[in-house]
């Protein structure tokens, strides 16, 4: 459809559809210059229906994005949420946060924590395993997105644990 008149699923105006070079660069068709992509809307998001981020007019006149999981309004030039980090556009998603501390703590956790258990007797392991673990599991609970985070800081709760009483237990049968 480039070149095309048509309506933006989005924000229901008219728009030109861009037609694309042999580069793969967007096009003005009537200016024939190269349209720098604007990070801002959700139009990749047009398709969501109510899963989608919408796009609120404020009293001052200015735009915010409102993010349909936490409800956090943020600024229309926004990629991704700044309260839970959900992302409203490509560049969004790039810079989302997959691997982020709560996450890292978390993995960390549960890694040490099942390291420990079999290296209890050195008892570091599975309390820094625990510290860890409780450390990354209050950071998910407040971003409040992050279940794989959660379960994985759980697991390194609870490998701590294990590993905290079976370190004595080793440390005994290994001086007896």
């Amino acid at each position: 459809m480039g070149a095309q008149e048509g309506q933006c699923p989005t924000c229901g105006n008219t728009i030109t559809i861009p037609i694309r070079d042999r580069y793969g660069r967007l096009i003005d068709p009537k200016t024939r210059e190269i349209i720098k992509q604007d990070p801002h809307p959700v139009h990749a998001y047009a398709a969501a229906g109510a899963r989608a981020p919408k796009i609120l007019r404020l009293e001052d006149g200015g735009q915010a994005i409102q993010c349909p999981h936490c409800k956090t309004l943020c600024p229309i030039s926004a990629n991704s949420c700044r309260s839970c980090r959900m992302p409203f556009t490509m560049e969004g998603i790039t810079t989302a946060d997959i691997s982020s501390d709560n996450n890292g703590l978390c993995i960390f956790s549960l890694v040490i924590g099942i390291l420990g258990i079999p290296g209890g007797c050195t008892v570091v392991l599975p309390v820094l395993a625990l510290i860890l673990g409780i450390v990354g599991l209050n950071r998910v609970n407040k971003a409040g997105t992050e279940s794989r985070g959660r379960a994985m800081a759980i697991a390194g709760i609870i490998c701590g644990v294990i590993g905290c009483i079976v370190g004595p237990i080793e440390i005994h049968y290994l001086h007896i």
